[in-house]
């Protein structure tokens, strides 16, 4: 779950969502070219799959890697961003010392997280060569060998995807070695796409970057090319209303995150159809300014069933995407579950999130509610 938009430099941040963008929200970020190069990258996945890789959903996120010094540092997200004290830790104890300050008297669950924590700092420090430089963001898949299950198959669940790799495979294998494992996605902000120099990859420490798709997905042509349609013939105003200078003359500069926030805050329901109704339902209770709340029901007016075309949009890209996915765990090269139930949190394709929300996300959001 959390894979590569954590560490995008600050310059890079986008203004609406996150770096790497759900396939269904690019027409709310880009308008009707966003939903043509959504469509247009679902489609080409019926031929071509090279740039399509599992996105593993692992936890808690890590950082780790040696100063310019060469001093070996394992911390968590808090400890590297922190700003009024050095969570970079240099030593086991040390990190184990600043996971317990926090908060209230850590009960036994967070000592033994911290301990936990503790002993990977040792294990990481391992596999990282002393020439090494830089930093890795990385997920935790399990801090200690997994069991196997009746089946036979390695079965972990870090997070809310539970992962069941066979003994018998190249990373069953690996697995069979190993005393913690980890899933890499950057170094130094860029993706890690294969092997690092200087990271021991098949040592102690089970330690992968993406698991890349080899069998092409069906996908629906007849819904795409009706969905290209529909944006086509929508495009001047999906465009118009949803153009940056307009929006900020109007002092509207926000609207796309408020788009954006609701489509989120869809999540819990698993249901995202008749979203322009339901925009009207959720906006009064939204923490949208009154001015602005305003502001948007006279866009509303003015633009007659612009907003419902940008929701539809969104909802047929979706429908497509969901389609792909499900395909796509059927054959991949791991099996995944959430609550026992086929599927995991899903694929990136370049740049782009293919992941169900009304599965994965929804899934995720009552585990931690």
């Amino acid at each position: 779950m959390r894979a590569f938009e954590f560490t995008v430099k600050e310059a890079e941040k986008p203004k609406v969502g996150r770096a790497w963008q759900h396939a269904e929200d690019l027409v709310i970020v880009d308008g009707s070219a966003g939903a043509m190069r959504a469509l247009d990258s679902l489609e080409a996945m019926a031929k071509d799959v090279k740039d399509v890789r599992i996105k593993w959903d692992g936890s808690p996120a890590i950082y780790f890697g040696r100063d310019e010094s060469g001093e070996f540092i394992l911390t968590d997200k808090s400890g590297y961003t922190a700003k009024g004290y050095d969570g970079k830790t240099k030593s086991a104890q040390d990190l184990e010392r600043m996971l317990l300050s926090r908060g209230k008297e850590a009960d036994d669950s967070r000592k033994a997280f911290a301990a936990s924590m503790g002993q990977l700092f040792e294990k990481l420090k391992a596999i990282t060569s002393p020439e090494f430089r830089g930093f890795i963001f990385a997920d935790v898949l399990f801090f200690n060998q997994p069991p196997k299950n009746k089946d036979g198959d390695f079965e972990f669940t870090p997070n809310t995807v539970t992962y069941h790799i066979p003994a018998d495979s190249d990373l069953g294998r690996r697995i069979a070695k190993s005393q913690a494992g980890i899933v890499m996605h950057q170094h130094d902000g860029e993706p890690i796409m294969g092997e690092v120099e200087g990271i021991n990859m098949m040592g102690p420490v089970f330690a992968v970057s993406h698991i890349s798709i080899t069998t092409p997905p069906k996908v629906n042509t007849a819904k795409i090319q009706a969905a290209k349609s529909f944006v086509a013939k929508n495009a001047g105003a999906i465009d118009s209303l949803l153009d940056d200078a307009k929006l900020a003359a109007m002092k509207m500069s926000d609207l796309k995150n408020t788009l954006y926030k609701f489509v989120n805050s869809q999540v819990p329901t698993r249901n995202f159809s008749n979203l322009d109704a339901r925009f009207d339902k959720w906006l009064p209770s939204s923490g949208v300014s009154a001015p602005k709340q305003a502001k948007i029901a006279a866009m509303k007016q003015e633009n007659p069933g612009v907003f419902a075309a940008i929701f539809d949009t969104l909802e047929m890209i979706m429908q497509v995407k969901d389609e792909i996915i499900d395909d796509l765990d059927m054959s991949s090269p791991i099996k995944q579950s959430i609550g026992g139930k086929p599927g995991g949190e899903g694929y990136i394709k370049g740049d782009i999130k293919l992941v169900p929300r009304a599965k994965f996300t929804a899934a995720n959001v009552e585990k931690h509610a």
